[in-house]
C-alpha cells in the first residue's frame, strides 16, 4: 500500500511539472507550505516539482529532535520527499519542524506541526446505578476535542446530554425506570479523543431496596464490575482485598490458583475503602447489615432455597430478604422484592483449593479477633440447612465467621456516604470547561 501511494504521488508531481520548462532559473514547487498532523505515528508524502537536482533537511524547533524520518534526501528533478513522523508521546505541547528543501539558489520551506498527544479520563471508571431510575454525572477529564458513543446494548435505557465536547466537561447519564425487578441491563460507552480512548461500563438494574438498604441483585464479577446476572457466581475475594480469584463452580474441587497469599493473617476490623472490590457507590456489608437481610434466630430468618427446576435461575440458590415462604416462591422473572444468592463455594484459607460449591455464601467487612489470627464474618446455607435451621451458619451466630485468607464470593450494599455528584468524585485537576 506504501508503495501504491508512493508512485501515484509520483505520477501527480510528473503532471503538474508536464507544463513547465526545466531551463531557466532554478524554482521549487510544493503543493502546499503547512502540514498538520495527528500525533499519532504519520507517513507523509509531499510532493515537489523541480528543474533541476534538490536537496533536503528537516530543521526542529524546540529542544526535541530526531522525530521526523527523511527518505530520499536527494532527488533528481521532480520526485516525492516522504516523511516518517512518530507518535508525539507528550500531552501538553504541540511540535513542529521545517522540511527545507533547496535547489540551486531556490529555497522552499515547508512547515510540519504535529499535535500533542490528546488524552482522556473519566470517573466513575464504571458505572453501577444504586437507583431504579435517575440521573448521573459521569466527568471527563481531556486535552483534546472527544467524542462519546453508545454500543447498541444501551439502546431504550440510557441516553446522555452530550456526545462530544473540547477539554473537561461533565455528561449527565439518564437512566430509565424499570418496570420490574427481573429488568437488568449492561453496556458500554466509549469516550475517544484522538489515538486515545477509554470504555465505561454501563450497569442499571442491579439495586433492589430491602428494607431500610439497597442491595446489589449480583455477586461483584471483576473488581468494580457485577456478574451479568444473578445466577452467575462470580469471583472470589479475601478480606480487605479487591484481587479476585477465579471462582470454580460448579467443580468439586480445584487446585489454588497461582500467587493467592495463604495461612493466618490478620487485618483491619472493617474493609478498607482503598480494597473496596464493588463498583463505585457500592461497598461491601457489615455483619449488622447482613444480619437485616437474612434475619436471626431470634427475629426469624429470612431466606429461601431456590432449585432451577422451579425458580428458572440457571443454578440452585438461596432467596435472601424475604420470609422462607415467600422466598420459595420468589423466581428468575418475579424475585417479589428480594435477592437471589448463587450457590458458589470458595477457597480455604490454608491451601486457596476450591470446595462447597453446594453452598451459598456471603462475605463481610466486618471482622473479629479468634485465637492468633483475625476473622470475619460471613452467611452460608445449602438446601439442607434452609429445611434444618440448625444447620445454618449466620453471622449472628457465634461461629459464623472464617479466616481472613479465605476467598468467598462478595454481594455489595448502597454505600450512603457517596453520591454521583462532581465533589465527591474527585479527579485531579479537574475544572469543567477546562482545556489545555
Amino acid at each position: 500500500m506504501k508503495n501504491k501511494t508512493y508512485h501515484t504521488l509520483l505520477a501527480l508531481a510528473a503532471v503538474f511539472a508536464a507544463s513547465c520548462s526545466k531551463t531557466g532559473e532554478p524554482y521549487i514547487n510544493v503543493p502546499q507550505d503547512r502540514y498538520n498532523v495527528e500525533a499519532v505515528y504519520t507517513e507523509l508524502n509531499i510532493p515537489v516539482e523541480c528543474n533541476m537536482n534538490s536537496t533536503a533537511c528537516v530543521r526542529y524547533d524546540g529542544d526535541v529532535s530526531g522525530w521526523i524520518q527523511l527518505l530520499p534526501s536527494l532527488l533528481s528533478g521532480n520526485g516525492v520527499y516522504s516523511l516518517w513522523i512518530s507518535e508525539n508521546p507528550d500531552e501538553e505541547a504541540s511540535r513542529s519542524a521545517t522540511l527545507v528543501i533547496t535547489a540551486g539558489s531556490a529555497v522552499r520551506e515547508v512547515e510540519i506541526e504535529q499535535n500533542l498527544l490528546t488524552s482522556i479520563r473519566i470517573s466513575p471508571s464504571s458505572l453501577a446505578t444504586t437507583t431504579s431510575s435517575g440521573t448521573y454525572p459521569v466527568r471527563v477529564v481531556s486535552n483534546g476535542e472527544w467524542t462519546l458513543k453508545q454500543d447498541s446494548d444501551t439502546e431504550g435505557w440510557l441516553t446522555v446530554d452530550k456526545v462530544s465536547g473540547t477539554g473537561n466537561a461533565t455528561v449527565n447519564f439518564t437512566f430509565a425506570a424499570l418496570a420490574d425487578d427481573s429488568e437488568m441491563y449492561s453496556g458500554t460507552v466509549k469516550f475517544v479523543t484522538g489515538s486515545d480512548e477509554v470504555e465505561l461500563p454501563v450497569q442499571h438494574g442491579y439495586a433492589q431496596q430491602i428494607g431500610d438498604y439497597v442491595w446489589a441483585k449480583a455477586n461483584v464479577g471483576e473488581p468494580g464490575m457485577f456478574a451479568d446476572a444473578p445466577d452467575d457466581p462470580g469471583m472470589l475475594y479475601q478480606y480487605d482485598s479487591k484481587v479476585a480469584w477465579t471462582n470454580a463452580y460448579p467443580a468439586a474441587t480445584a487446585p489454588a490458583p497461582e500467587g493467592m497469599p495463604l495461612g493466618a493473617a490478620t487485618g483491619p476490623e472493617q474493609w478498607t475503602d482503598e480494597n473496596n472490590p464493588c463498583p463505585d457507590g457500592w461497598r461491601v456489608p457489615t455483619k449488622d447489615e447482613l444480619d437485616a437481610l437474612v434475619g436471626t434466630r431470634a427475629d426469624g430468618v429470612k431466606i429461601g432455597w431456590a432449585e432451577p427446576e422451579t425458580s428458572g435461575f440457571s443454578i440452585p440458590g438461596a432467596v435472601l430478604g424475604l420470609s422462607r415462604e415467600t422466598g420459595r416462591t420468589a423466581t428468575a422473572a418475579d424475585m417479589k422484592g428480594g435477592i437471589f444468592l448463587p450457590c458458589s463455594g470458595n477457597r480455604k484459607w490454608d491451601t486457596g483449593a476450591y470446595q462447597n460449591p453446594q453452598n451459598a455464601t456471603m462475605t463481610t467487612a466486618t471482622s473479629l479477633m479468634s485465637g492468633s489470627e483475625q476473622c470475619r464474618y460471613l452467611m452460608y446455607c445449602s438446601t439442607d440447612e434452609t429445611d434444618d435451621l440448625s444447620k445454618l451458619r449466620l453471622p449472628s451466630d457465634n461461629w459464623g465467621w472464617e479466616r481472613l485468607r479465605g476467598a468467598w464470593p462478595v454481594r455489595c450494599i448502597k454505600d450512603d456516604r457517596v453520591s454521583y455528584g462532581p465533589v465527591d468524585l474527585p479527579i485531579p485537576d479537574y475544572d469543567e470547561g477546562q482545556s489545555y
